[in-house]
């Protein structure tokens, strides 16, 4: 005791000359109590705290100043929540549950009865509470498909809506690869399209120059090479073409660019700018340097600027000369869009 005229449970309130309950001055704290005489003497000096934890076996849920034992629960109740320091022992009937504030019955499991038909099989599940009358036999349909069944218009419909949904499954699978197939074979030819494009000038081809490349690469390039000697130049080039020096090409974008997309392509069965180059008498080291490098610049550009530097009276009628050797009078019909007299 801290103090030697007040019970337990009370201080000595010297001003007023009188006991007065511990909670008049602290708060209740739920699983605490009150110390003796709240911790305060007879002098009003503050001795020790004025709150103590409950002991074991005893709670306080906020409505006590002292702890209060925990009941015990007596057959046939059982304990649903065990006591501790903020709440008294909850006790239940068996097959009862604590549940929002009250003992409530225990739901029953739910049992499934199955019942098959001439072709399918359905799963009805009925909660069965502990009232309930067990399922007897007389209520279980007979499995012989009949008119009067009353499952066969459910079994019918469940049967119809599987086969929608896996006709639906398998449409969308199919859509997928498909589109997964045409994706892949159009891959190969973007990619070459773009590396053919990069650096085919000075400036970027246009959507005209694709179209252009698109219908180049459809010509019968074969067919052409065995009629290449049936005739000679004078009737694909006009004599003005023929004589124009060769740097005509590189200054004319527009036949540039169509040359560019029909030439530096690696098309099998087709000659193309690495046999011009070595025509051009291009070492084979030189021409995979330049195709290494055609994402910056064409090849074919860099093969007709090399000729015009090392031979600068090169006329249009040479380089025609060489793609008809290679056979590509494709090409020739190119050179032919050049303008003459100029």
């Amino acid at each position: 005791m801290t103090s030697d005229i007040c019970t337990e449970g009370q201080f000595w309130n010297r001003p007023r000359h009188k006991c007065e309950p511990c909670n008049t001055k602290y708060k209740i704290i739920q699983g605490y109590e009150f110390t003796e005489n709240c911790g305060w003497s007879d002098e009003q000096q503050q001795i020790e705290s004025p709150y103590r934890p409950c002991r074991d076996g005893t709670f306080n849920n906020g409505s006590q100043v002292i702890c209060q034992i925990c009941r015990s629960c007596s057959p046939p109740q059982l304990i649903a929540f065990a006591c501790k320091s903020t709440s008294d022992t909850i006790c239940c009937k068996q097959g009862e549950q604590f549940l929002k504030g009250k003992c409530r019955p225990i739901p029953q499991p739910s049992r499934t009865t199955r019942i098959t038909t001439a072709s399918t099989t359905v799963h009805i599940t009925s909660s069965v509470a502990s009232s309930s009358p067990s399922l007897s036999p007389q209520h279980i349909p007979d499995s012989s498909p009949s008119p009067q069944s009353t499952s066969s218009p459910t079994v019918s419909h469940a049967h119809f809506i599987g086969i929608y949904v896996c006709f639906g499954i398998l449409s969308t699978l199919a859509l997928v690869c498909l589109f997964l197939f045409v994706r892949r074979r159009t891959k190969p030819f973007n990619k070459e399209l773009k590396k053919c494009c990069n650096g085919a000038s000075h400036e970027s081809l246009s959507k005209k120059g694709i179209a252009r490349y698109e219908q180049a690469v459809s010509y019968n390039i074969i067919n052409d090479g065995n009629n290449d000697h049936e005739t000679g130049l004078s009737h694909l080039l006009a004599p003005e073409v023929q004589v124009a020096p060769l740097k005509m090409v590189l200054n004319n974008l527009d036949v540039l660019e169509e040359l560019v997309l029909v030439l530096d392509p690696d098309i099998s069965g087709a000659k193309n700018t690495r046999h011009l180059a070595a025509q051009c008498s291009f070492s084979f080291a030189w021409i995979n340097y330049a195709y290494s490098m055609k994402d910056h610049k064409s090849p074919l550009v860099a093969v007709l600027e090399g000729v015009v530097t090392k031979n600068p009276d090169w006329t249009v009628g040479h380089l025609a000369e060489l793609l008809n050797a290679i056979g590509r009078n494709d090409a020739v019909e190119i050179l032919a869009k050049l303008p003459a007299g100029v």
